[in-house]
């Protein structure tokens, strides 16, 4: 369309097309009065649209469809060690019924299927084909409803009025910059982990490398939160933080995970053991695991373990989504040599291990108490001896999931500034707004990406027209 041409009665404009954009989208168009335009601004191509959404398995923090998961509140604020505000937590729980119910009504659908967490102290439901398939399930509605789409466009700027209102968005297409006004624009665009520049200036990661869990992260440059504040918006959540997972550094696909660390040992690159790997279920510990791996000296470590795993562990093949196979060799001098360790320390630390393996049956389902005595760190489950070659090792780095940091909101997903005062036609839903203080509460991530979402297009939808008038 012509952004020069007459305004309509009312536009809404959304940045990013992933789960919480799309949420907004379809739930703004539901909501507002006839003649509304909406508009949602992508920088990927729409075979590449989507952010994380489209590479998540978006696992959901739920008990049931319309369940939070027990203690849901509680975890997110004690995983911060308070620092993550209550009423946020409190206001997904309340609306995940209504959320779930609408989602479902546009064809979703949900399961509790397997994952990657072989063993694991919660449950978790996901949609059937994971974040993608939410995509997919809202995007024809978003096109039925009217809503235009811009691809390949980037938002870079924010237009305000002198009342402080925000009145549109100075966008980027093929080198050309125009301004698209609008009542309301809803920021979508995920974090920073796509800018080098923008996570040095606030992780201090220049010198300390972090692999990028999926693609679509490239696209999460920060932009969204940067215009925002520009604009007089508040901070909220770890700025120095972020979202980690232990990934497979040879493979070159999304989220190569390697979660079968608690069924073996972890060695950095002098051979030895930094970690306790068995200290809980892994998806209490593998963020936890991740960042340890990030602040050894080379920034890696190697996961090692037999045949104990392969014969013993029942799921063990779905705790590691690397397609590249792992390195293995009949001896541990054979395995040191292939992964360039000093073979006299590994096989120092890996007889030192097998001997403090204490006597106690091997249950690979949840901790089974077979620890370790007299070394340190010590393991305090799953300490089997590694004695049944051929022995197997993958290596294991730190990679960035989402940032942490980002805008603060209020309970209709409207932008605040420091002071807790709204900033008039400006909204945010998503990981581009900010919550999480240290240990991320595993499975809430998409979930309030589309509750947010949805609660700010409804808001948008609903409030006067007479943004574009007043920027005139």
């Amino acid at each position: 369309m012509n952004c020069n041409d007459a305004a309509p009665a009312k536009r809404i404009v959304i940045i990013g097309s992933g789960i919480a954009g799309l949420s907004a989208a379809v739930s703004a168009a539901e909501s507002a009065a006839s003649g509304t335009e909406i508009h949602i601004i992508e920088r990927a191509t729409p075979e590449e649209a989507g952010g994380l959404t489209r590479w998540t398995a978006a696992y959901l923090r739920l008990d049931e469809a319309d369940v939070a998961a027990e203690g849901f509140v509680d975890d997110i604020v004690s995983f911060s060690n308070g620092r993550s505000p209550k009423w946020y937590a409190q206001r997904v729980v309340e609306r995940i019924p209504e959320t779930m119910a609408w989602v479902q009504g546009h064809g979703a659908k949900f399961d509790r299927l397997p994952t990657y967490f072989i063993n694991s102290s919660r449950k978790r439901l996901q949609p059937v084909g994971g974040g993608a398939s939410l995509l997919e399930v809202l995007l024809p509605v978003a096109e039925k409803l009217g809503v235009v789409f811009h691809f390949e466009t980037t938002a870079i700027g924010l237009q305000r009025h002198d009342n402080g209102a925000i009145t549109g968005v100075v966008l980027e297409h093929a080198s050309a910059l125009r301004t698209l006004e609008a009542d309301s624009v809803i920021i979508a665009a995920g974090g920073f982990e796509g800018d080098p520049e923008y996570l040095d200036e606030n992780l201090g990661v220049r010198d300390r490398p972090l692999v990028p869990i999926a693609p679509g992260a490239r696209f999460n440059r920060g932009e969204g939160i940067r215009m925002a504040i520009d604009a007089g918006a508040g901070k909220a959540g770890a700025w120095d933080d972020f979202h980690a997972e232990p990934v497979d550094p040879r493979a070159d696909h999304a989220e190569a995970i390697v979660m079968g660390f608690n069924y073996g040992i972890l060695v950095d690159r002098a051979g030895h053991r930094f970690i306790d790997e068995g200290r809980s279920t892994i998806d209490e510990t593998y963020e936890e695991t991740a960042r340890e791996i990030w602040n050894l000296p080379g920034y890696i470590a190697y996961f090692i373990t037999d045949q104990h795993y392969t014969e013993e562990v029942a799921r063990g093949p779905e705790g590691i989504l690397s397609e590249v196979e792992p390195i293995t060799a009949q001896s541990i001098q054979e395995l040191a040599e292939q992964l360039g360790l000093p073979v006299r320390d590994l096989e120092m630390t890996i007889a030192g291990y097998n001997a403090a393996s204490i006597d106690a049956p091997f249950s690979w389902e949840a901790p089974d108490g077979k620890a370790t005595e007299g070394i340190e760190p010590k393991k305090s489950n799953w300490a089997f001896p590694l004695d049944r070659g051929p022995f197997i090792a993958y290596p294991v780095v730190c990679a960035i999931v989402f940032t942490y940091g980002g805008l603060a909101t209020d309970e209709h997903g409207r932008v605040v500034d420091g002071s807790g005062e709204v900033i008039r036609g400006l909204y945010a839903a998503g990981e581009c707004t900010g919550l999480y203080h240290g240990k991320y509460p595993g499975g809430t991530s998409v979930l309030r990406g589309m509750i947010f979402g949805r609660l700010a297009g409804i808001h948008a939808a609903l409030q006067p027209s007479d943004v574009l008038t007043a920027g005139r």
